[in-house]
């Protein structure tokens, strides 16, 4: 019993170690790291190889794998959008998921849907939907206009200060959800007390297309720098 113990605790440190390491302890090769984002010109940003918003699926193909499956998204409400997931990344040397997504106008998005082959429920609640051959072949040549990344293991405040620094500002919501935002770096890290963590990333330019949906009326706290 003591063994089982200390292997699940000594495979946890393993995990949690690269987060909560000094900077300066870092390995030298530090690859794709989630804090690393890199602010271009003209509001654009690099993060994970991928340069919002002008990369394109095929170029997060050869920098990540083919392992990326392509699906339509269906909310509850209705709403459409196209993303590429890969159920499993290394990104340096930290894993979790990964979810690109992809621009495409409403037209192309609603067109897509009924060309699409099946759809299944995901948990949650909205529908996936399979692309028909020609879509799929069509959408490697689409921008990528967002990025997802949800880590393996969970982070509090202390590893997230950390790593990326103080947030701009705190947006806190119901159910134990927080929002630090980077709007500099196109930065939003969700904080769920109840999951993981989920770290979406968007063109500086684009930064309130993160915080326009953040219900109003929550409360807002401004970070002191």
């Amino acid at each position: 019993m003591k063994l089982a113990v200390t292997l699940a605790a000594l495979v946890m440190a393993a995990l949690v170690l690269p987060f909560v390491l000094p900077r300066g302890d870092a390995p030298a090769d530090q690859g794709y790291l989630p804090w690393r984002v890199e602010v271009l010109g003209n509001g654009r940003s690099r993060v994970f190889g991928l340069t919002l918003p002008t990369s394109t699926l095929a170029e997060a193909r050869r920098l990540h794998g083919g392992d990326l499956s392509l699906g339509l998204i269906r909310e509850a409400g209705g709403e459409l959008s196209l993303e590429a997931y890969q159920p499993s990344v290394r990104l340096g040397f930290v894993t979790g998921k990964l979810i690109l997504t992809l621009a495409a106008s409403a037209d192309e998005l609603t067109a897509m849907s009924r060309r699409a082959a099946d759809s299944e429920a995901t948990r949650s609640g909205a529908r996936r939907l399979s692309l028909a051959s020609a879509d799929v072949r069509s959408a490697e040549h689409l921008r990528i206009v967002g990025i997802s990344f949800i880590p393996s293991v969970d982070l509090d405040r202390q590893v997230i200060v950390d790593r990326f620094g103080e947030p701009d500002q705190r947006i806190e919501q119901t159910g134990g959800l927080v929002h630090y935002l980077y709007p500099a770096r196109g930065l939003d890290l969700l904080i769920d007390e109840g999951g993981r963590e989920l770290l979406q990333y968007v063109a500086p330019a684009d930064f309130a297309r993160l915080t326009a949906p953040l219900a109003a009326g929550e409360r807002v706290e401004p970070v002191a720098q």
